[in-house]
């Protein structure tokens, strides 16, 4: 009986994280089809992220959700790819351009501008 319960959680675990790349879709059509844009993101984010995620709230009411810092499952790498692939390009259809990018390179240079300011400063 142990020995079943411990297989039958070993292959659930797995059959998860198999279905990261699905579920991850499904995830990103489901909230495109209730016009809600999102962007995982993980990892260490750039100094300018949290300028980004303003500039696509209120340039284009997409949310940034930071999902993950420095330790990035396989199965989250996954969804998360799987997830933006869907979304990214809901958004970028739906505003005729790369807002992504758009609004990436505008954090980056009020950032800089903002840190150079500071730097002359002192």
């Amino acid at each position: 009986m142990v020995v079943g319960a411990i297989a039958l959680l070993a292959v659930s675990l797995e059959m998860w994280s198999a279905t990261a790349p699905l579920r991850g879709r499904m995830a990103a059509h489901f909230d495109v089809r209730r016009k809600h844009y999102r962007v995982l993101v993980y990892g260490l984010p750039p100094a300018w992220r949290s300028g980004y995620a303003d500039l696509l709230r209120e340039r284009y009411g997409i949310e940034v959700r930071a999902v993950a810092y420095c330790i990035v499952s396989e199965t989250l790498i996954s969804y998360v790819e799987s997830y933006d692939a869907v979304s990214v390009a809901a958004a970028n259809r739906k505003f005729g351009r790369d807002v992504f990018a758009e609004c990436a390179e505008d954090a980056r240079k009020n950032w800089e501008k903002q840190h150079l300011a500071s730097t002359v400063r002192e």
